[in-house]
């Protein structure tokens, strides 16, 4: 019996301590806001809770400021932004009223709603990921698959601090006609985490360019800057060779890196992709890459390219599929190797040089090959030709050849010519 209101002044104490803890961390805090709000010029307003919901019905127009230092903030898809002012997105950890909350990402699901027409201030310097939250109790439908939770931009984001990312956690990022997006660079980008889920979106009104700041994860960046013909909308993401499933080549001459990138229609635009070199495999130049179309299978239409700076490649006639499942949606670089064309060759069943072997053209979608004598005689002729011809029947002398290679089977041809030594009588 004497023990037992030690026992519930302990229980008293430690519940205390427990609400002081909340108290200070906002653990559980939550503001609902569902009706219309008018925030005027010079004034501010500011959520502090752990959660901040803006319900169906929310209609906020801001001309002022609305701070926010919640850890998960949830858009229902009739929730509407507007006016001349701006949203901060503050870290949690810097919460003025919240002083022990711990630092970290926003949370931020837009579940694919309304585009926001203000400007949004990422000060969060442990980025903004897109993430599914749970509906406080309105009774919404959660849209699906990358739209789930999508946030739609029809204002400006403002990447306003280093490390202030947007994650986009298989969920898709969107910017409409007026929508932009501004201060990116390696350490503020949008990331992937590698995922073929999730894309930066935008929509085009006329032949302007739009730069979507993507990487598999900060400092990894890799930004397509895309030029569109006119009106259409194209979705960007990136990812590493083993992500996109994309085979068919000698990753040694790539930079194991894949854009995917399709459109609701199909567009012929001027693409510009940049890469890091850390990722560039053992054989990969710069001044020999062009940018690569996947067709399927193990074949790749290489695009006439220009490189303009280093690890920057660019490309005016690149077509863009509207199957986003399509083989054509995955663009990488890849460098061609130069053709080495030997002067002689000793085909004397050593099995050391016995062939006419040219390297590097198992690198081109079409050859075909004529081998002429000192008369003008033709000798040998080959269409596709695979590095076997050994001279068979021939004297020893010197014989001349005219190659033709193409890049592409739409393609100009290329036209090699020059001489061949055979030697059958050769000892080292």
């Amino acid at each position: 019996m004497n023990k037992r209101p030690g026992r519930v002044l302990f229980l008293f104490l430690f519940l205390l301590g427990v609400s002081k803890l909340h108290a200070q961390t906002g653990k559980g805090s939550m503001t609902v806001d569902n009706s219309s709000v008018y925030i005027s010029a010079g004034t501010t307003e500011m959520r502090f809770s752990e959660g901040s919901y803006f319900g169906p019905n929310a209609n906020w127009v801001i001309d002022g400021t609305l701070e926010i230092w919640s850890k998960n903030v949830w858009l229902a898809p009739g929730a509407a932004f507007s006016g001349k002012g701006k949203i901060v997105i503050h870290n949690p950890g810097t919460n003025p009223v919240y002083t022990k909350m711990s630092s970290g990402p926003t949370s931020i699901d837009g579940n694919n709603g309304a585009f926001i027409n203000l400007l949004i201030e990422h000060q969060n310097n442990q980025d903004i990921v897109l993430n599914d939250i749970q509906d406080p109790g309105y009774g919404t439908t959660n849209p699906n698959g990358e739209s789930s939770a999508a946030l739609n931009i029809g204002g400006t984001l403002d990447l306003a601090v280093d490390h202030a990312n947007i994650i986009l956690n298989g969920n898709n990022l969107s910017f409409n006609t007026s929508g932009q997006l501004l201060n990116y660079e390696k350490n503020r980008m949008v990331s992937t985490s590698n995922s073929i889920s999730g894309h930066v979106v935008k929509e085009y009104a006329d032949s302007s360019a739009f730069v979507f700041p993507v990487g598999i994860e900060e400092g990894d960046y890799t930004p397509a800057t895309i030029t569109s013909p006119g009106a259409g909308k194209l979705f960007v993401s990136v990812q590493d060779y083993t992500a996109s499933f994309t085979k068919g080549f000698n990753t040694e001459l790539g930079m194991d890196r894949s854009w995917h990138i399709y459109a609701t229609t199909p567009l012929k635009v001027t693409m510009t992709l940049q890469h890091n070199s850390n990722s560039n495999g053992s054989l990969f130049k710069d001044a020999d890459a062009v940018i690569s179309q996947y067709n399927g299978g193990n074949n790749w239409t290489y695009l006439k390219t220009i490189n303009p700076a280093n690890s920057i490649h660019t490309t005016y006639d690149a077509s863009v599929i509207s199957n986003l499942l399509g083989n054509g949606v995955w663009f990488t670089k890849y460098s061609l190797a130069s053709l080495l064309i030997p002067n002689v060759f000793t085909p004397n069943g050593d099995g050391i040089n016995d062939a006419f072997e040219i390297r590097g053209i198992d690198q081109f979608a079409e050859n075909d090959l004529v081998i002429i004598n000192r008369w003008g005689g033709e000798v040998y002729k080959q269409t596709s030709y695979k590095n076997n011809w050994s001279g068979e029947g021939l004297n020893e002398g010197t014989y001349y050849y005219v190659l033709r290679v193409k890049r592409n089977t739409g393609s100009d041809w290329q036209v090699y010519k020059g001489y061949i030594t055979l030697i059958r009588a050769f000892k080292k």
